[in-house]
């Protein structure tokens, strides 16, 4: 190509330098004489016209020999610019010698034979990229023939004019100093030319160079990728699956040697099961030029199978559509995957039989438990004399264990399910104000001596929320308050409903460390102060649950020997 272009610029040269000829001889004969001046003008016009048909039928020749030659696209443009403007220069050339009929004959016989030669020409662009070299050499002889019988009418023509131009040669004796002096221009011009056509090749040429030097690093680098990469890669025939090319990791991954895989099927060699599954496999990838992290069984040479994630990607080789796998052992992820799925189903086992276990025992323990809770109201009743006090003492621990276990078994059924995912919301409209007075109502007898509960409630009072789970909360953080308080002490309970809900339940009694409150809502946590306080540790775990499942946000300010405050915020808004 590079020796094409050369010529290519030489020939520019070469006309350039006889267009700047004409231009000079014309313009040193016009100014010669007025008596010769336009007949010598009129002269130059045919000539001038002449070497522009000339120009276009060359370009025309050589332009479909180059397009003939290479089959690049990029010489068909210039290709029809001439063919388009060489009938309008005959036609101009015919008008210029309509007083000569030599001149006009050979003009008619030049037209015939460039019809001709477009016709041929516009069958080489039409012609398919095999042809044989028999045809190659008879259109390369065809164009040239052409192109002789034209160059001897256009120097026919040109002679013709040549010699008429001769006989009005005297008149321009007096130019030719002055064209012999254009002659030195003409020439440095043309050595100017020439540089700067060397210089444009060793440019491109330097340039290839450099383009030939990085698609070799490119290559080097793929190669080197491709070989030593860790991960197995093969290509194969997209259609029959037939092994072009692997790495060592590859062969290494399926205990082949390489000349063992080469030329063969994975199906062949047993690493695959079926067509079927290869089918299944390459599924995406024929489908979207690209499918990535196929998780497939192969089975290696004498080895047991492996696990394997494989990506596709559809590339072109010598016009032939392959497929590149990268292939990685997924083996030991895989089983890691069986032990946790075991795990994890273990896990769920031993969960369902403890939910189980839990409610057995709720139900169960619940009728020996109402069983003793009625016969020590019994007991209460029916005792008297001197022994009832110390009997009703009995009977009221009796009551209070009781109530306690129950309270501990309503927790631990509450705890599992929520843990199932068995408690939803079941939100209506409810009266925030009223709701709460009767909780604090129902509470305020269990409070120890010289405690009060105090309620105070600010904005809307109907609002969005679910009486039971808000119930809950309520009654913990209360029931808390009453338990973690001292005696003589004020338990403060609010609510504020502006766009959110907003609820508060503040005490003074023996408050909670900052380290205790990171695990505050932790399951059986117990803060390192409650001693020998009744508890489970399950309550505000609870609440926190409750709290999350009607949407809201708990924050909790305290500090040891100053009680505590509890936050509650509900994004609902209030009901209109």
């Amino acid at each position: 190509m590079v020796s094409f272009k050369v010529i290519l610029g030489i020939l520019f040269a070469a006309l350039v330098a006889s267009i700047a000829v004409l231009g000079i001889v014309s313009y040193e004969n016009n100014s010669a004489s007025n008596q010769t001046a336009e007949l010598v003008r009129h002269t130059h016009v045919v000539l001038e016209q002449a070497n522009k048909i000339s120009s276009s039928y060359k370009d025309i020749q050589l332009e479909s020999n180059a397009f003939l030659i290479s089959r690049d696209s990029v010489f068909i443009r210039p290709y029809l610019a001439a063919r388009e403007e060489i009938l309008p220069l005959i036609d101009q050339l015919r008008k210029l010698t309509i007083d000569n009929q030599v001149q006009s004959r050979r003009i008619d016989t030049l037209e015939i034979l460039i019809k001709n030669l477009i016709s041929f020409g516009n069958e080489t662009l039409s012609l398919k990229e095999n042809s044989t070299p028999g045809d190659f050499r008879f259109r390369v002889k065809t164009n040239f023939d052409y192109r002789e019988q034209i160059r001897v009418v256009i120097n026919q023509i040109k002679a013709e004019e040549s010699r008429l131009l001769v006989q009005r040669q005297d008149a321009h004796q007096a130019s030719i100093k002055a064209f012999k002096k254009a002659f030195g221009l003409l020439l440095y011009g043309i050595v100017i030319l020439l540089a700067a056509t060397f210089f444009s090749v060793r440019y491109n040429f330097n340039k290839r160079i450099k383009a030939q030097d990085e698609q070799k690093k490119t290559n080097e680098l793929f190669v080197k990728l491709f070989y030593e990469s860790p991960m197995g890669i093969v290509i194969s025939r997209i259609d029959t699956g037939e092994i072009m090319d692997c790495n060592n990791a590859y062969s290494e991954l399926l205990n082949y040697g390489k000349s063992e895989l080469i030329g063969k099927t994975a199906i062949q060699l047993g690493i695959l099961q079926s067509t079927s599954q290869r089918n299944e496999i390459v599924r995406g990838a024929k489908n979207q030029g690209t499918a990535r992290d196929v998780e497939v069984q192969l089975t290696p040479k004498e080895r047991d199978p492996i696990w394997v994630s494989i990506s596709m990607q559809l590339i072109e080789i010598n016009e032939e559509r392959c497929l590149m796998s990268a292939i990685l052992d997924m083996t030991v992820h895989k089983e890691a995957e069986l032990k946790i799925t075991e795990t994890l189903n273990s896990e769920r086992e031993l969960n369902r039989l403890k939910s189980d276990f839990v409610t057995l025992a709720s139900h169960e323990f619940r009728t020996p438990l109402t069983t003793i809770l009625s016969s020590a109201f019994l007991l209460d009743n029916y005792s008297y004399g001197e022994n009832k006090e110390k009997v009703g003492k009995h009977v009221a621990r009796i009551k209070a264990s009781v109530n306690l276990l129950t309270s501990v078994l309503d927790e631990f059924l509450s705890l599992t399910k929520i843990e199932e995912g068995k408690i939803e919301p079941k939100t209506e409209e409810i009266n925030l104000r009223q709701t709460l007075e009767t909780l604090c109502g129902n509470l305020k007898t269990s409070v120890k001596p010289g405690q009060k509960i105090i309620y105070n409630h600010t904005g809307n009072e109907i609002v969005q929320s679910d009486p039971v789970l808000l119930g809950n909360i309520i009654n913990n953080l209360i029931s808390n308050a009453i338990k973690y308080s001292g005696e003589v002490s004020l338990i403060q309970v609010t609510s504020v409903v502006n766009t959110n809900v907003h609820l508060s339940v503040k005490d003074s009694g023996i408050g909670i460390s900052k380290e205790d409150q990171k695990h505050l809502f932790e399951r059986f946590f117990r803060a390192s102060n409650a001693g020998n306080i009744q508890g489970t540790g399950l309550g505000l775990h609870l609440m926190k649950h409750y709290v999350d499942i009607l949407g809201g946000s708990i924050e909790v300010i305290s500090e040891t020997g100053k009680g505590s405050e509890f936050k509650i915020m509900f994004n609902p808004q209030p009901a209109a």
